[in-house]
């Protein structure tokens, strides 16, 4: 019964991932616009390089188990591995990776780390965007100890607010609609949600050849192939490199075949029935004008 309802139901409508050209022009956009869209577009940014859930790095209406990251759970080191403080006014410079702790997450695994390396960009880089993450909410909130400040926290004039998952959602629509993202990116703005962050970082990994389903599967802490829903095979560029690993293929051997259909193909063993008896052959008569 519940195989049949399905059958009737709707293909589902999943969120289209973001893609690199979508965050480049996204930074851009937030430039124009307010203090709390530059926040937001560097939270973005940062949290698509490490496959976050959006109640990862911001507030949502209906707080979960996971925990927001906090600044204490932002760690730099330089290129020798060493220790980067937040606080150094050179932060930028030295820092060469980032290191971010999930504290408590959906899947119940506590106290995760995942790292990531400076990409050689400005903009599409991890180390960079959490750099600027964390240095504008130490200078809004003028602290130097205080690690518990969550990411995602900056300050209106005297009021102290979070980025918000809606305010997510609408930075990337808006984005996306002003960029003309149907014929830019092939994404209306209508097709983006904030799962289509994590929904990107899936498919940036998964479009590169020599990418292993564990590679991906440790990067967005996912704990089986559920991941999967996040990749979009109708995407131009798999499409491409599947051709491309298909046409190297040039013969198949088939060994599936076993000695006795052989004999039989080649008429070696008689023509007999499954009670053991010979079964007549018969010829057709040909036909007459």
């Amino acid at each position: 019964m519940l195989r049949g309802y399905e059958k009737e139901d709707p293909p589902p409508r999943r969120q289209k991932a973001v893609t690199p050209a979508l965050l480049l022009d996204l930074v851009e956009y937030a430039k124009s616009l307010s203090s709390w869209a530059k926040h937001t577009a560097d939270l973005i940014v940062g949290g698509y390089f490490f496959a976050m859930r959006v109640c990862e790095f911001c507030s949502t209406e209906r707080p979960g188990r996971t925990r927001k990251l906090t600044l204490g759970d932002i760690v730099f080191r330089d290129k020798v591995s060493q220790l980067v403080d937040q606080t150094d006014p050179q932060l930028k410079d030295k820092a060469m990776f980032v290191t971010i702790c999930f504290a408590d997450q959906k899947n119940g695994t506590k106290m995760e780390r995942r790292s990531h390396k400076k990409t050689g960009q400005e903009i599409l880089c991890p180390v960079k965007s959490w750099v600027r993450v964390v240095q504008r909410v130490r200078s809004q909130f003028k602290t130097k100890q205080d690690n518990s400040i969550p990411v995602c926290a900056y300050k209106e004039g005297s009021r102290v607010r979070e980025i918000s998952s809606t305010q997510v959602l609408q930075l990337l629509r808006n984005s996306c609609k002003r960029h003309d993202g149907e014929n830019r990116y092939g994404i209306k703005s209508s097709e983006l949600g904030t799962r289509s962050i994590r929904s990107g970082a899936a498919m940036a990994l998964a479009i590169q050849g020599g990418t292993s389903d564990q590679k991906i599967m440790m990067l967005g802490r996912w704990k089986s192939t559920a991941f999967l829903h996040y990749i979009r095979p109708q995407v131009l560029e798999w499409a491409g490199d599947a051709a491309r690993q298909m046409s190297k293929t040039r013969s198949f051997l088939d060994v599936g075949k076993s000695h006795r259909e052989s004999e039989t193909k080649s008429g070696t063993l008689p023509n007999t029935s499954q009670t053991g008896e010979e079964i007549p052959s018969f010829t057709l008569p040909l036909s007459h004008k």
